[in-house]
């Protein structure tokens, strides 16, 4: 399949190795390079992307998964076109922002006061200074194997082994108020807490785990958490960059019933352009007020917050979503739940264990070795998936290799079944 892969993108591969005397490694972002080398994409429209060798692709990355109506949707593009005549960057307050973070607020179970920036790793991060500063505690309580942007405070226990750093540049004494719980792992969330003796400002994880695996947590889990987080004086923080408007229109605090004091959204609520956002209880957002003088908390926002170019593909967006939520969000739960479903029936009929994880439009496939069927915070198999998502990639069908996938509204059940059938291909070739 490799060697398929090669023959149908001559020009991707061109252009590769032209990006790699420009780029590191090629890439602009590291989840973007696979082996042997990543598509190059041209163009975009709905479900579908085009590479640069005119080859047509159904696209389940979306845009890292920020493209909950599809590429370029039309009510997005009108209101990009109308808003380019009127300025592109103000680098000032606008009524755009006010209304985008209405609707944010209107969704949102916590949001009661937001702060706009530009990337989920910056609504982290400000995350992070928020809850530090309400509580006057230090320890920041994540997850293992989550994974929360590359600001350095967070960037720890993400890959296995969780122990080991990260990344050469990070001193350990930039992350030594940092430590890591298992997921979906309650007992040790409480060890953890209680070793801290008091000195957690915040438990800040992903509802799913994304670059983790796609596995969803458990509800008591969370609910768990909420309790002790206010048993502790601890604050309850979501990083919702993922699951924001893709998995309900509130987002896994909808989904799950459980309100955390913070959250970092991005991805869906900027319509295709660049945002995050960070939102939570008013005595804490408040806290960034910059007429305040005492427990000032300097957060930004940066050059191109609340640009006028994201803000109106952000309500336009926002806007749709709300108006067919009733319809939009069951529509993508039942496909979410039929496909994962499929899929791993796909599987077994040729023998294969694999286990589809996620949840309403998110999905990811493990695989999985003997009769362990358990996926906790560990990808099985990576290589496995790897080549499962380059024989896909050669029937039109694109998975971003080691990553989670999404479905959006553009994709038909047409486009469903074609992608269970090229899984079932993949496995009865792959036991031939």
């Amino acid at each position: 399949m490799s060697s398929e892969y090669r023959a149908s993108t001559r020009k991707s591969r061109a252009l590769f190795e032209r990006a790699k005397k420009v780029f590191a490694g090629g890439v602009n972002h590291n989840a973007r390079f696979y082996e042997p080398y990543p598509i190059f994409v041209k163009k975009a429209k709905g479900q579908h992307i085009w590479d640069e060798d005119g080859r047509r692709y159904t696209d389940y990355w979306m845009g890292h998964l920020a493209l909950i109506l599809g590429h370029s949707p039309d009510v997005v593009v009108k209101a990009l076109a109308e808003q380019i005549p009127e300025g592109t960057h103000f680098g000032m307050s606008s009524r755009l922002s006010v209304e985008l973070g209405e609707e944010v607020q209107r969704a949102v179970r916590c949001a009661e006061m937001l702060r706009f920036c530009n990337t989920g790793a910056e609504a982290t991060m400000y995350l992070v200074r928020l809850a530090r500063g309400s509580t006057r505690k230090r320890v920041i309580v994540k997850m293992a194997g989550g994974w929360h942007g590359y600001n350095t405070e967070l960037n720890k226990g993400v890959q296995r082994p969780f122990g080991k750093p990260e990344s050469a540049g990070i001193l350990p004494e930039e992350q030594e108020f940092v430590v890591t719980a298992k997921f979906n792992d309650l007992e040790d969330a409480r060890r953890v807490l209680k070793r801290a003796r008091g000195d957690v400002a915040a438990i800040l994880l992903e509802p799913v785990l994304g670059a983790g695996g796609c596995i969803p947590a458990e509800r008591d889990y969370l609910k768990g958490l909420r309790e002790l987080a206010d048993e502790t004086g601890a604050l309850l923080a979501f990083d919702e960059i993922i699951t924001g408007f893709r998995v309900a229109y509130g987002g896994a605090q909808e989904w799950y019933g459980v309100t955390p004091d913070l959250a970092a959204f991005g991805k869906v609520v900027g319509g295709g352009l660049p945002i995050g956002l960070v939102c939570g209880r008013k005595e804490i957002i408040s806290l960034a007020d910059p007429t305040r003088r005492a427990g000032f908390v300097s957060i930004g926002g940066g050059t191109f917050s609340e640009n006028p170019l994201t803000m109106v593909a952000g309500l336009a967006t926002l806007r749709l979503l709300r108006k067919d939520r009733t319809s939009i969000y069951p529509r993508l739960e039942v496909i979410g739940n039929s496909l994962r479903k499929r899929v791993d029936e796909s599987f077994a009929e040729s023998g294969k264990k694999t286990l589809t994880t996620g949840l309403g439009s998110l999905f990811m496939t493990h695989f999985v070795r003997g009769s362990d069927r358990s996926v906790k915070t560990r990808r099985e198999e990576e290589e496995a998936y790897r080549k499962y998502a380059l024989y896909l990639m050669t029937k039109g069908v694109f998975l971003l290799p080691g990553h989670p996938a999404g479905i959006s509204l553009s994709h038909t059940n047409s486009n469903i079944a074609a992608f269970v059938r090229e899984s079932q291909n993949f496995s009865a070739e792959a036991v031939a």
